[in-house]
């Protein structure tokens, strides 16, 4: 009787237990929506568009056909600049209106480093005229070299895709891939198909001055990090902007003292940096989202609002170790 009635005791506790518990509050932690500049499934049909608008992309100068790259905008100058193979060239473009203003400038010289740039040659657009060509711009008219007055006809295409493409190049050797230049639409194309095709594990930064298009280089991120390939910044590497989001894709991340990560704010919400806008905006969701995936829950939206409150986006600031340490920027 005596063992009945301990039984009975402990089976009345162990339901109590379990019914103390149904009563205990759980924290549950709130569903976080993903955000998208560029839906994810919509990424395909993306690539085959920018794909089609890019081999539209020409430049002919008397007759010969030269190589579009681009370069830069200057939205209070009004000029798009691109590079081709002799140089650089300016197109009158307004960003405001979105259309093309009939003026071309030219100036032949080496642009293996811009920064340095020096024209040796400079030839001036005459009676240039534009069209529209489906969906493309057309400049065509004639140019003229300032010293010896020659003059040469000439034509160039224009549409989107130039500004998105960026110029990045990404060489392998052994198993490290080394990126360079200004991200874009190309450097998603170029990621994917050496991921897809060719065995390597780490992704080395060799000088990338950032992104000129975010939407699709948060997805570059995500090819990265897919790959699980480790991201090294060497001794003599630099990263700024996108290139630092690139950075953080990889699963390991090793940062090289005398490199370089340089972020600051993007640009620009009705006239202000991401900085100057409320933590709330809804402009910083696609942000939020990819630092999340990449550097957790908690350490990603810390490290987006470190990056856009650092610098201004017309300035850069450079990275210390203790702030790569704060945010897990670095695993080593």
């Amino acid at each position: 009787m005596k063992i009945a009635v301990v039984s009975l005791l402990a089976t009345l506790v162990v339901l109590q237990a379990c019914g103390s518990s149904d009563n205990k509050k759980v924290a549950v932690q709130p569903k976080i929506n993903e955000v998208h500049m560029l839906q994810p499934d919509n990424i395909p049909s993306y690539i085959e568009n920018f794909k089609l608008q890019y081999e539209q992309l020409d430049l002919q100068i008397d007759g010969v056909q030269y190589t579009l790259s681009f370069v830069d905008r200057d939205e209070a100058e009004k000029v798009l600049i691109a590079k081709y193979d002799k140089g650089l060239i300016y197109l009158g473009f307004d960003f405001e209106k979105e259309q093309p203003i009939n003026n071309i400038m030219l100036l032949e010289g080496d642009t293996s480093d811009l920064e340095n740039f020096k024209a040796s040659a400079i030839l001036k657009g005459i009676n240039i005229e534009l069209s529209e060509q489906e969906g493309n711009m057309v400049y065509q008219g004639s140019i003229e070299d300032a010293n010896t007055k020659q003059l040469y006809s000439i034509r160039t295409v224009i549409n989107e895709s130039l500004l998105d493409a960026g110029d990045s190049t990404l060489t392998l050797e052994a198993n490290v891939a080394t990126l360079n230049g200004t991200l874009g639409t190309s450097t998603y194309i170029q990621m994917d198909e050496l991921i897809k095709t060719k065995s390597f594990d780490t992704l080395k930064f060799g000088s990338v001055n950032g992104s000129i298009n975010d939407a699709i280089n948060m997805h570059t991120g995500r090819l990265i990090r897919a790959a699980k390939l480790t991201t090294l910044m060497p001794t003599d590497g630099l990263a700024h902007s996108g290139g630092v989001d690139l950075f953080a894709a990889g699963t390991q991340r090793i940062f090289q003292d005398g490199g370089e990560l340089g972020v600051h704010s993007w640009c620009c919400l009705a006239g202000k940096d991401a900085g100057q806008l409320s933590k709330t905006d809804p402009a910083h969701g696609a942000q939020l989202t990819y630092f999340r995936e990449m550097l957790g829950l908690d350490k990603g939206p810390e490290f987006y609002f470190f990056t856009i409150n650092a610098a201004p986006a017309a300035s850069v600031h450079k990275m210390n170790r203790a702030e790569m340490v704060k945010y897990s920027l670095v695993t080593e």
